[in-house]
């Protein structure tokens, strides 16, 4: 948890200081809409982690994912690569899952939910963010570039949120594999 918190530090404070004007990266989006992200994702991260006796590792996944989200917007992948934005959902949709599986198998040990049950509540916990992310999306082009910077609140959040969920589903059939076979 503890480098967890440390990417995700660093990663504000680089937000912070572009947003501010003392560095002066470029970016295909907005600095404003990566801190509210960055800041949205510390947030859920150290609820759970209050609420929840959950290891480390979902808690860097998140900050690791959410720097390679960073690292497409400044380096401007998400204009070069077509395929950037589409495995970013995916990688966003898994650590997702991730973590919402850790925190379903965390109450397991106190009360009985079924497999089946836990791998729909947390692909429902994907499709939720998932939301959130992108009604992010449509508030920052609405707001701060006043424009439709994104392929439109159709089909680029249609292919965003099923990209989420395949990342999800692939985390999700891991984890069936794994209980399965124990």
């Amino acid at each position: 948890m503890f480098w967890g918190r440390i990417l995700i530090g660093a990663l504000i404070l680089f937000e912070l200081l572009n947003l501010g004007g003392v560095l002066n990266f470029t970016l295909d989006f907005s600095w404003a809409g990566l801190l509210v992200t960055s800041l949205g994702i510390l947030l859920v991260l150290e609820i759970l982690y209050a609420l929840f006796p959950l290891p480390a590792l979902p808690y860097l996944l998140a900050s690791i994912s959410h720097g390679l989200d960073v690292l497409g917007d400044v380096a401007h992948f998400y204009g070069k690569f077509p395929f950037y934005d589409q495995l970013m959902h995916i990688v966003g949709g898994a650590v997702v899952m991730i973590a919402a599986l850790a925190i379903f198998s965390t109450l397991r040990q106190k009360i009985y939910l079924p497999l089946f049950l836990i791998l729909f509540l947390s692909l429902s916990f994907v499709a939720l963010f998932g939301s959130l992310y992108e009604i992010e999306e449509y508030l920052e082009d609405r707001f701060y570039h006043e424009r439709q910077v994104r392929l439109g609140d159709g089909p680029d959040t249609a292919d965003d949120l099923m990209w989420n969920l395949i990342g999800g589903l692939g985390a999700g059939a891991v984890y069936w594999r794994v209980r399965k076979n124990k």
